[in-house]
Order: structure tokens, then sequence, then C-alpha cells
């Protein structure tokens, strides 16, 4: 067998072994299909008014363009509601496997090795922040196109073919316009074509900055222009809370350990518990920002101009004043875990590159054993969860 013929077997077990796991998650979702409410409110919507009209919806609920969603439900609603329901799963699961896809055979500055791409695929697949929540719903490709933007800032073309470049323009916009957590990253795409002014940059840039400005027209027409939103954009300190532990402590150490150490206990009930986090906290940001201006690195740099911009997003734009779970850590804690591997690969200092190590393999291997075994939320992998009729 000839290296050639080998490297396609390789390729084909690989994502074998990925399409098993996804089925070993929630087989359900794969031979019967479902809905979630909201993923039903778009099927309706398209069926009452056509295909066309189903495309360029804008759910209330959201306020935000989810073309995605609506290209999924709309062309669902050609089918009967059985085969429908199996129909918008699959929509769902093709984004999963378009990221794997891109990632797996695409050059990256950031995954510049054959297992940096697979460790990669690993933690968009089954790492901590990826949430019940968030599995096999068009709904939540809006988190999966925000972490596909992501990775297609740090894609790399200089030994791409013409067809390459010109599919990366075309699924960035197709990101932007399918979910705003990939739309609010313009500015890392403006800051990466200042260091690099390339043709493609530019293209990249011109492609995203459409897509977010057809998403902002469209949140201030259904937020700034209404009322009763407001609630959104309150703030409290649990809030805050919130995320360090969903975003920083989930990413790597997952819920069940963080839970049998500080909740079962009740140790976050003691008197300066929330005062120790801040601290901790703050001294782990000043000593970053140190490290990161130490380094002098522009990957890190762009990997950390992100997690602010989404961190920032997700503290002012959450439905609720005190918590950033749920769907809402995913896009954050990818990058967090993607991080903390940058680190990992630039780091020499062997104290600093253990630590990193350490907490990346937690974070494969607690996400692992959460992916269904010990999931946090396992009746969101079952499908009669989501039954209508209840």
């Amino acid at each position: 067998m000839n290296l050639k013929h080998k490297n396609i077997v390789l390729s084909f077990l690989f994502f074998l072994l990925i399409t098993l796991l996804i089925f070993y998650r929630g087989p359900c979702f794969l031979l019967e299909g479902t809905f979630q409410q909201d993923e039903y409110d778009f099927l309706k919507n398209s069926i009452e008014h056509g295909f066309f009209k189903g495309l360029i919806y804008v759910y209330s609920g959201a306020g935000y363009f989810n073309f995605w969603t609506n290209f999924s439900t709309s062309f669902a609603s050609l089918f009967p509601e059985a085969i429908s329901k199996i129909v918008v799963t699959y929509f769902a699961l093709s984004v999963k496997l378009l990221i794997f896809l891109y990632i797996y055979f695409n050059d990256s500055t950031l995954f510049t090795k054959f297992w940096h791409k697979i460790f990669a695929i690993f933690v968009i697949l089954f790492s901590p922040p990826m949430t019940p929540e968030v599995w096999m719903t068009t709904i939540h490709s809006n988190e999966y196109f925000g972490i596909f933007a992501f990775v297609l800032l740090f894609s790399n073309f200089k030994k791409s073919y013409y067809f390459k470049k010109n599919l990366t323009i075309i699924l960035l916009f197709i990101s932007g316009i399918s979910s705003i957590y990939a739309a609010i990253l313009t500015p890392a795409f403006i800051v990466k074509y200042m260091i690099n002014k390339s043709k493609i940059n530019l293209s990249k840039l011109i492609s995203i900055f459409s897509a977010f400005i057809l998403q902002l027209f469209i949140v201030v027409n259904n937020y700034l222009l209404n009322v009763g939103h407001g609630q959104r954009f309150e703030i409290e300190f649990y809030k805050f809370i919130s995320y360090v532990y969903n975003v920083l402590v989930r990413s790597f150490f997952g819920s069940n350990i963080p839970k049998n150490l500080f909740v079962e206990t009740n140790f976050y009930i003691l008197k300066y518990f929330n005062i120790f986090v801040i601290l901790l906290f703050l001294f782990l940001t000043f000593y970053l920002i140190f490290y990161i201006f130490k380094k002098r690195d522009k990957v890190l740099y762009l990997i950390v101009f992100c997690l602010l911009i989404v961190s920032l997003f997700i503290m002012i734009g959450s439905l609720y004043s005190d918590f950033v779970g749920g769907r809402y850590a995913v896009v954050p804690g990818i990058i967090v875990i993607f991080l903390v591997f940058r680190i990992f690969i630039i780091e020499t200092f062997f104290p600093i590159k253990s630590l990193a190590s350490i907490l990346l393999i937690s974070s494969l291997i607690i996400g692992l054993v959460e992916f269904k075994y010990k999931s946090p939320l396992p009746q969101l992998l079952n499908c009669s969860y989501f039954s209508l009729d209840k």
C-alpha cells in the first residue's frame, strides 16, 4: 500500500470513528430526528409562508438572522413531518462534519501539525463546553458556526488552491449570516488584515464584514427599536461568577468535578469564597496579559482578542442577568481551550508547558466521560424530551 492509499484509509477510519461517536451520544437523533420547540417555529413559518419567505425569516425569540436554520427548515417543509424531523437533524449534523472536514483537509496557522488537527476536532466534538443543549439542532448551529468562523480566521492559504480560497470566503459569509457569534468576530478579521495585508485576508474581511452589516441591521431593528428586551443588557455580580465557572472552570474540569468539590460540600457558600474567586481571576488575568506581551506571538494575540470579543458579547447579550452558562459558554469555552493549546505549543518553560498539557488532557478525558455517560443534562440526549406532544 503506497502512502496516498494509506492516507485515504486512515482518513476514512478517523471519520468513521467520529461518526460512531456522534451516533453513540444520541442514536435516536440520527434514526428518528427531532424538533426543538423554537426549531419547529421556523418550520411552521416555512409551511405557512412558503420556502422563499422561510429563507429570510427572522425569529423574534432570537432577534438576529440564522440562515442555516432558515434553509434547513425551509427545505424540510417540503417533506411530511416524520421525514422533516430527520432532514433538519441531518442539517445540524452537516455543520459539525463540515467543520471537521475543513480542519482536517486545510492548512492553518493555529493547527500546524496533523495531531493538532485531530486534537481540534476532538475538542469541538466532545470537550466540556459542548453542552447537550447545542447537540443536533440547527437552532444552535449558531454556536457551531461561531466556532467555524474562529477556525477560518486562522486558515493558511500559502499552499492552497484557488478553489479552497474561494470556498473559505463563501463559508465565512454563510457563517456570519448563520451565527451572531461569527459576525461579532469581524474586528478580529480587521486585525488579521492589518497584520498581513494580503488579498485573501482582505477578501475574508469583506466577506465577514458584509455578514456583520446584515446582522447589525437586523439586531438594531429587533432590539434597539423594540421594548421588552432590556434584560439582555443587565449584568449582575453573579453573572461574572457564572462566567468564571462556565467558561474558565468547566472547559477543563467539566460539570461533575466542580459540583462535587464546591456545591455538594457547600464550599461555595463560604463567606469569602466569591472574593477569592475574583482575586484569583484578577491575578490570572494580569499574569496572562504579561505573558502575552512577553511572548509576542501574533496567533496568541488573535486568540485572546477573539476571547475578549465573545466574552464581552455574552456578558452583555445573554438572556439572563446572572447566567452565562449552557449555550452562551460554548464559543468562549472552546476559544479558552485553544488559548491554552497555543500556550502549550509555543511554551518552552517546562512548568507552564506541563500545566497547559494537564489542562488539555483533563478537558478531553472529562469531556469524553461527560459526552454521554456522565452528561450534566442527560435528558437533552433523549429525543422524547423534545416531543412537541408532551
